[in-house]
Protein backbone atom coordinates (compact mmCIF):
# COMPACT_ATOMS: atom_id res chain seq x y z
CA UNK A 1 0.00 0.00 0.00
CA UNK A 2 1.18 3.76 -0.76
CA UNK A 3 2.51 5.49 2.58
CA UNK A 4 0.30 8.05 1.83
CA UNK A 5 -2.95 6.00 2.78
CA UNK A 6 -1.34 5.21 5.68
CA UNK A 7 -1.19 8.98 6.99
CA UNK A 8 -4.47 10.86 6.98
CA UNK A 9 -2.60 14.35 7.34
CA UNK A 10 -0.18 13.39 4.42
CA UNK A 11 -2.42 12.71 2.28
CA UNK A 12 -4.61 15.68 2.52
CA UNK A 13 -1.69 17.81 2.01
CA UNK A 14 -1.07 15.67 -0.99
CA UNK A 15 -4.66 16.34 -2.24
CA UNK A 16 -4.34 19.95 -1.61
CA UNK A 17 -1.16 20.02 -3.46
CA UNK A 18 -3.44 18.98 -6.28
CA UNK A 19 -5.51 22.19 -6.25
CA UNK A 20 -3.30 24.73 -7.98
CA UNK A 21 -2.07 21.69 -10.34
CA UNK A 22 -5.71 21.34 -11.49
CA UNK A 23 -6.27 24.81 -11.88
CA UNK A 24 -3.32 25.45 -14.22
CA UNK A 25 -4.43 22.35 -16.21
CA UNK A 26 -7.83 24.38 -16.59
CA UNK A 27 -6.31 27.21 -17.66
CA UNK A 28 -3.97 26.06 -20.05
CA UNK A 29 -7.11 24.06 -21.65
CA UNK A 30 -9.70 27.22 -22.02
CA UNK A 31 -6.43 28.66 -23.72
CA UNK A 32 -5.87 25.80 -26.12
CA UNK A 33 -9.24 24.32 -26.68
CA UNK A 34 -11.07 27.92 -26.71
CA UNK A 35 -13.13 26.90 -23.35
CA UNK A 36 -14.99 28.63 -21.38
CA UNK A 37 -14.02 28.88 -17.25
CA UNK A 38 -17.55 26.70 -16.85
CA UNK A 39 -16.16 24.13 -19.74
CA UNK A 40 -13.18 23.88 -18.34
CA UNK A 41 -13.91 23.82 -14.84
CA UNK A 42 -16.58 20.69 -15.66
CA UNK A 43 -13.95 18.91 -17.96
CA UNK A 44 -10.62 19.15 -15.57
CA UNK A 45 -12.30 18.75 -12.08
CA UNK A 46 -12.83 14.75 -12.91
CA UNK A 47 -9.83 14.50 -14.86
CA UNK A 48 -7.59 16.09 -11.74
CA UNK A 49 -9.38 13.87 -9.56
CA UNK A 50 -8.67 10.39 -11.69
CA UNK A 51 -4.73 12.08 -11.90
CA UNK A 52 -4.60 12.22 -8.17
CA UNK A 53 -4.42 8.47 -7.98
CA UNK A 54 -2.78 7.99 -11.50
CA UNK A 55 -0.17 9.56 -10.06
CA UNK A 56 -0.08 7.69 -7.14
CA UNK A 57 1.09 4.30 -9.28
CA UNK A 58 4.78 5.12 -9.86
CA UNK A 59 5.35 4.32 -6.26
CA UNK A 60 5.70 0.34 -7.18
CA UNK A 61 7.63 0.72 -10.45
CA UNK A 62 10.10 3.16 -8.34
CA UNK A 63 10.65 0.81 -5.84
CA UNK A 64 10.72 -1.82 -8.89
CA UNK A 65 13.31 -0.07 -10.41
CA UNK A 66 15.80 1.54 -8.33
CA UNK A 67 17.97 3.99 -9.99
CA UNK A 68 21.09 2.92 -8.60
CA UNK A 69 20.70 -0.40 -9.75
CA UNK A 70 18.81 -0.09 -12.92
CA UNK A 71 20.09 0.70 -16.73
CA UNK A 72 18.83 3.91 -17.68
CA UNK A 73 17.41 2.68 -20.74
CA UNK A 74 14.99 0.17 -18.96
CA UNK A 75 14.78 3.30 -16.44
CA UNK A 76 13.70 5.46 -19.93
CA UNK A 77 11.46 2.29 -21.27
CA UNK A 78 9.12 1.26 -18.61
CA UNK A 79 8.32 4.87 -16.79
CA UNK A 80 7.61 6.38 -20.86
CA UNK A 81 5.16 3.50 -21.30
CA UNK A 82 3.53 4.19 -18.07
CA UNK A 83 3.60 7.74 -19.05
CA UNK A 84 1.87 6.94 -22.03
CA UNK A 85 -0.42 4.54 -20.93
CA UNK A 86 -1.35 6.96 -18.17
CA UNK A 87 -1.95 9.54 -21.03
CA UNK A 88 -4.58 7.56 -22.76
CA UNK A 89 -6.35 6.39 -20.03
CA UNK A 90 -6.77 10.24 -19.02
CA UNK A 91 -7.56 11.12 -22.99
CA UNK A 92 -10.18 8.35 -22.96
CA UNK A 93 -11.85 9.53 -19.68
CA UNK A 94 -11.99 13.47 -21.00
CA UNK A 95 -13.36 11.86 -24.64
CA UNK A 96 -16.08 10.30 -22.78
CA UNK A 97 -16.75 13.72 -20.48
CA UNK A 98 -16.45 15.67 -23.46
CA UNK A 99 -19.50 13.12 -24.51
CA UNK A 100 -21.51 13.13 -21.90
CA UNK A 101 -21.66 17.05 -20.86
CA UNK A 102 -22.41 17.57 -24.50
CA UNK A 103 -26.15 18.65 -23.35
CA UNK A 104 -24.64 21.45 -21.09
CA UNK A 105 -21.95 22.23 -23.40
CA UNK A 106 -22.94 21.57 -26.90
CA UNK A 107 -19.35 22.85 -28.34
CA UNK A 108 -17.36 20.71 -26.23
CA UNK A 109 -16.90 17.83 -27.78
CA UNK A 110 -15.95 19.95 -31.24
CA UNK A 111 -13.71 21.32 -29.49
CA UNK A 112 -11.53 18.21 -28.07
CA UNK A 113 -9.74 17.51 -30.52
CA UNK A 114 -8.11 21.21 -30.17
CA UNK A 115 -7.05 20.49 -26.34
CA UNK A 116 -6.30 17.14 -26.70
CA UNK A 117 -2.75 16.78 -27.73
CA UNK A 118 -2.01 19.30 -24.85
CA UNK A 119 -4.14 17.39 -22.33
CA UNK A 120 -1.69 14.80 -23.41
CA UNK A 121 1.36 16.17 -23.11
CA UNK A 122 0.32 17.70 -19.73
CA UNK A 123 -0.25 14.17 -18.35
CA UNK A 124 3.02 13.41 -19.09
CA UNK A 125 4.91 15.89 -18.01
CA UNK A 126 2.58 15.42 -14.48
CA UNK A 127 3.41 11.98 -14.30
CA UNK A 128 7.38 12.22 -15.02
CA UNK A 129 6.86 15.13 -12.17
CA UNK A 130 5.48 12.56 -9.86
CA UNK A 131 7.93 9.48 -11.04
CA UNK A 132 11.11 12.70 -10.18
CA UNK A 133 9.01 13.10 -6.64
CA UNK A 134 8.54 9.34 -5.83
CA UNK A 135 12.43 9.26 -6.48
CA UNK A 136 13.22 11.69 -3.84
CA UNK A 137 10.36 9.71 -1.22
CA UNK A 138 11.90 6.60 -1.58
CA UNK A 139 15.79 8.26 -1.33
CA UNK A 140 14.40 10.16 1.52
CA UNK A 141 13.59 6.72 3.06
CA UNK A 142 16.28 4.91 2.47
CA UNK A 143 18.56 7.25 4.36
CA UNK A 144 16.21 7.55 7.41
CA UNK A 145 15.91 3.38 7.24
CA UNK A 146 19.85 3.32 7.26
CA UNK A 147 20.65 5.71 10.04
CA UNK A 148 17.86 4.97 12.12
CA UNK A 149 19.56 1.17 11.39
CA UNK A 150 23.07 2.42 12.11
CA UNK A 151 21.39 4.35 15.55
CA UNK A 152 20.23 0.69 16.25
CA UNK A 153 23.52 -1.11 14.86
CA UNK A 154 25.32 1.09 18.13
CA UNK A 155 22.87 1.38 20.72
CA UNK A 156 22.83 -2.66 20.64
CA UNK A 157 26.98 -2.36 20.62
CA UNK A 158 26.43 0.04 23.75
CA UNK A 159 24.42 -2.18 25.09
CA UNK A 160 26.25 -5.47 24.76
CA UNK A 161 29.15 -3.77 26.68
CA UNK A 162 27.32 -3.81 30.40
CA UNK A 163 27.38 -7.59 30.94
CA UNK A 164 30.73 -8.66 29.82
CA UNK A 165 32.06 -5.40 32.03
CA UNK A 166 29.88 -6.24 34.76
CA UNK A 167 30.53 -9.81 34.83
CA UNK A 168 34.19 -9.69 34.13
CA UNK A 169 34.41 -7.53 37.97
CA UNK A 170 31.74 -10.26 38.96
CA UNK A 171 34.04 -13.14 38.50
CA UNK A 172 37.34 -11.58 39.66
CA UNK A 173 35.20 -10.47 43.06
CA UNK A 174 34.40 -14.20 43.25
CA UNK A 175 37.91 -15.75 42.36
CA UNK A 176 38.74 -13.60 45.53
CA UNK A 177 36.23 -15.10 47.72
CA UNK A 178 36.69 -18.47 46.93
CA UNK A 179 39.64 -18.62 49.14
CA UNK A 180 38.52 -16.61 51.70
CA UNK A 181 34.79 -17.34 52.42
CA UNK A 182 33.52 -20.38 49.80
CA UNK A 183 30.16 -19.70 51.08
CA UNK A 184 29.80 -16.34 50.39
CA UNK A 185 31.60 -17.21 46.51
CA UNK A 186 28.69 -19.70 46.14
CA UNK A 187 25.87 -17.27 47.30
CA UNK A 188 27.59 -14.70 44.77
CA UNK A 189 27.37 -16.92 42.42
CA UNK A 190 23.64 -17.89 42.57
CA UNK A 191 23.07 -14.10 42.86
CA UNK A 192 24.80 -13.32 39.60
CA UNK A 193 23.08 -15.74 38.04
CA UNK A 194 19.99 -14.16 39.01
CA UNK A 195 21.12 -10.97 37.75
CA UNK A 196 21.98 -12.00 34.42
CA UNK A 197 18.89 -14.13 33.39
CA UNK A 198 16.99 -10.69 34.36
CA UNK A 199 19.02 -8.36 32.52
CA UNK A 200 19.36 -10.53 29.26
CA UNK A 201 15.91 -10.88 29.52
CA UNK A 202 14.96 -7.03 29.73
CA UNK A 203 17.85 -6.17 27.55
CA UNK A 204 16.34 -7.98 24.42
CA UNK A 205 13.36 -5.74 24.29
CA UNK A 206 12.77 -1.74 23.97
CA UNK A 207 12.30 0.40 27.09
CA UNK A 208 11.05 -0.85 30.23
CA UNK A 209 9.39 0.60 33.28
CA UNK A 210 11.63 2.69 35.83
CA UNK A 211 10.28 -0.10 38.53
CA UNK A 212 12.03 -2.82 37.04
CA UNK A 213 14.97 -1.67 36.19
CA UNK A 214 15.47 -0.11 39.46
CA UNK A 215 14.81 -3.88 40.81
CA UNK A 216 17.70 -5.22 38.57
CA UNK A 217 19.78 -2.68 40.38
CA UNK A 218 18.82 -3.65 43.71
CA UNK A 219 19.34 -7.49 42.52
CA UNK A 220 22.72 -6.23 41.39
CA UNK A 221 23.41 -4.46 44.48
CA UNK A 222 22.50 -8.10 46.29
CA UNK A 223 25.36 -9.32 44.77
CA UNK A 224 27.60 -6.65 45.77
CA UNK A 225 26.33 -6.83 49.38
CA UNK A 226 27.40 -10.43 49.56
CA UNK A 227 30.99 -9.91 48.94
CA UNK A 228 31.16 -5.96 51.01
CA UNK A 229 28.77 -6.89 53.64
CA UNK A 230 28.28 -3.88 56.22
CA UNK A 231 30.29 -1.69 54.23
CA UNK A 232 27.87 -1.22 51.60
CA UNK A 233 24.95 0.22 52.66
CA UNK A 234 21.67 1.56 50.70
CA UNK A 235 18.96 4.49 50.70
CA UNK A 236 16.66 5.22 48.27
CA UNK A 237 13.94 7.58 47.81
CA UNK A 238 11.76 6.48 44.90
CA UNK A 239 8.69 8.80 44.35
CA UNK A 240 6.01 6.48 43.27
CA UNK A 241 5.43 8.10 39.96
CA UNK A 242 9.10 6.93 38.85
CA UNK A 243 7.58 3.60 38.63
CA UNK A 244 5.53 3.25 35.74
CA UNK A 245 8.10 5.47 33.62
CA UNK A 246 9.86 4.30 30.67
CA UNK A 247 13.20 3.97 30.35
CA UNK A 248 16.16 2.25 28.22
CA UNK A 249 16.96 -1.04 30.19
CA UNK A 250 20.26 -1.27 32.07
CA UNK A 251 20.60 2.32 32.58
CA UNK A 252 20.99 2.67 36.49
CA UNK A 253 22.92 -0.79 36.87
CA UNK A 254 26.14 0.80 35.30
CA UNK A 255 25.83 4.12 37.62
CA UNK A 256 25.49 1.90 41.09
CA UNK A 257 28.41 -0.29 39.78
CA UNK A 258 30.64 2.82 39.42
CA UNK A 259 29.58 4.24 42.84
CA UNK A 260 30.79 1.26 44.56
CA UNK A 261 33.55 0.11 42.13
CA UNK A 262 34.83 4.10 42.57
CA UNK A 263 33.22 4.87 45.36
CA UNK A 264 32.73 2.10 48.26
CA UNK A 265 35.91 -0.05 47.21
CA UNK A 266 37.78 2.54 47.87
CA UNK A 267 36.93 3.04 51.21
CA UNK A 268 37.69 1.26 54.59
CA UNK A 269 34.38 1.46 56.04
CA UNK A 270 32.12 1.97 53.38
CA UNK A 271 29.81 3.87 52.68
CA UNK A 272 26.27 4.85 52.06
CA UNK A 273 25.00 4.96 48.41
CA UNK A 274 21.82 7.33 47.99
CA UNK A 275 19.39 6.91 45.52
CA UNK A 276 16.68 9.45 44.39
CA UNK A 277 14.24 9.54 41.76
CA UNK A 278 11.44 12.15 41.58
CA UNK A 279 8.95 12.66 38.40
CA UNK A 280 7.80 16.35 37.19
CA UNK A 281 6.31 17.53 34.10
CA UNK A 282 6.99 14.95 31.83
CA UNK A 283 10.49 14.54 32.77
CA UNK A 284 11.95 12.12 35.47
CA UNK A 285 15.45 13.06 37.65
CA UNK A 286 17.62 10.08 38.84
CA UNK A 287 20.46 11.09 41.58
CA UNK A 288 23.09 8.68 42.56
CA UNK A 289 25.25 9.73 45.64
CA UNK A 290 28.23 7.82 47.30
CA UNK A 291 31.12 8.65 49.50
CA UNK A 292 34.84 8.58 48.23
CA UNK A 293 38.38 8.43 49.39
CA UNK A 294 40.16 11.62 47.48
CA UNK A 295 43.17 9.85 48.60
CA UNK A 296 42.79 6.64 47.31
CA UNK A 297 45.58 5.28 44.84
CA UNK A 298 42.76 4.96 41.96
CA UNK A 299 41.76 8.10 40.67
CA UNK A 300 38.05 8.91 40.23
CA UNK A 301 37.47 8.75 36.20
CA UNK A 302 33.98 8.56 34.21
CA UNK A 303 35.32 5.16 32.72
CA UNK A 304 32.96 2.69 30.37
CA UNK A 305 29.99 2.57 32.87
CA UNK A 306 29.53 6.23 32.47
CA UNK A 307 30.37 6.67 28.97
CA UNK A 308 28.26 4.07 27.75
CA UNK A 309 25.50 5.86 29.48
CA UNK A 310 26.17 9.11 27.94
CA UNK A 311 25.87 7.72 24.21
CA UNK A 312 23.30 5.77 24.93
CA UNK A 313 21.11 8.46 26.12
CA UNK A 314 22.67 10.55 23.15
CA UNK A 315 21.11 7.74 20.92
CA UNK A 316 18.22 7.28 22.41
CA UNK A 317 16.78 11.15 23.42
CA UNK A 318 19.52 13.33 21.52
CA UNK A 319 19.20 16.28 23.49
CA UNK A 320 16.72 16.02 25.30
CA UNK A 321 18.61 13.55 28.03
CA UNK A 322 21.54 14.71 30.15
CA UNK A 323 23.60 12.85 32.71
CA UNK A 324 26.00 15.70 35.15
CA UNK A 325 28.92 14.43 37.53
CA UNK A 326 29.23 16.67 40.36
CA UNK A 327 32.25 16.43 42.78
CA UNK A 328 31.95 17.91 46.48
CA UNK A 329 34.26 17.40 49.52
CA UNK A 330 34.41 13.30 49.99
CA UNK A 331 31.21 12.84 47.91
CA UNK A 332 30.82 12.04 44.05
CA UNK A 333 26.96 12.35 43.03
CA UNK A 334 25.78 11.84 38.95
CA UNK A 335 22.30 13.31 38.24
CA UNK A 336 20.52 11.52 35.44
CA UNK A 337 17.40 14.09 33.53
CA UNK A 338 15.31 12.35 30.81
CA UNK A 339 12.05 12.90 29.18
CA UNK A 340 9.96 9.95 30.34
CA UNK A 341 6.14 8.65 29.31
CA UNK A 342 4.04 6.64 31.48
CA UNK A 343 4.26 2.63 30.10
CA UNK A 344 0.76 2.44 31.87
CA UNK A 345 -1.03 4.98 29.73
CA UNK A 346 1.01 3.95 26.35
CA UNK A 347 -0.56 0.55 26.83
CA UNK A 348 -4.23 1.82 26.77
CA UNK A 349 -6.31 1.07 23.67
Amino acid sequence: MHPLFSNRASFIFYLCGWVPLGAMLGFVLSISGGLSWEEATALTTPVTLFLVFICLTPWYSCRFLPLRSTPNWKLLINHLMAAIVSSAAVLVLARVLAESLSTFFPNLPKQFSLFAPVLAGMVVLLYFLSIAIHYVALAFQSSRDAETLARDAELKALKAQINPHFLFNSLHSISALTTIDPVKARDMCIRLSDFLRLSLRLGEGGDIPFGEELALARIYLDVEQVRFGDRLRVFQDIDPDCADCEVPPLLVQPLVENAIKHGIATMVDGGEISMKAHRSRGAMRFVIENPFDPEAPAARKSGIGLANVRNRLRIRYGNDARLDVQVEPNVYRVVLSLPVQDATREARP
